[in-house]
């Protein structure tokens, strides 16, 4: 998939949206982090430990 830019309409040459490309690149990323998470532990311990500071930090 080559982008070359976006028109005023936000489409690139192949007609497709940048919030389509952005929705991609997020559910992409998600998709790596789940297996990520899944595959090493030492990665699932460092989310819940990050996770587990910042519910107690207050912010949520």
């Amino acid at each position: 998939m080559n982008s070359f830019g976006f028109n005023r309409y936000g489409l690139d040459r192949a007609g497709i949206h940048w919030a389509q490309h952005l929705a991609m690149t997020i559910v992409s990323l998600l998709i790596f982090l789940i297996a990520l998470d899944k595959a090493v532990p030492a990665f699932h311990n460092l989310l819940i430990s990050s996770l587990y500071k910042i519910e107690c930090s207050g912010l949520f």
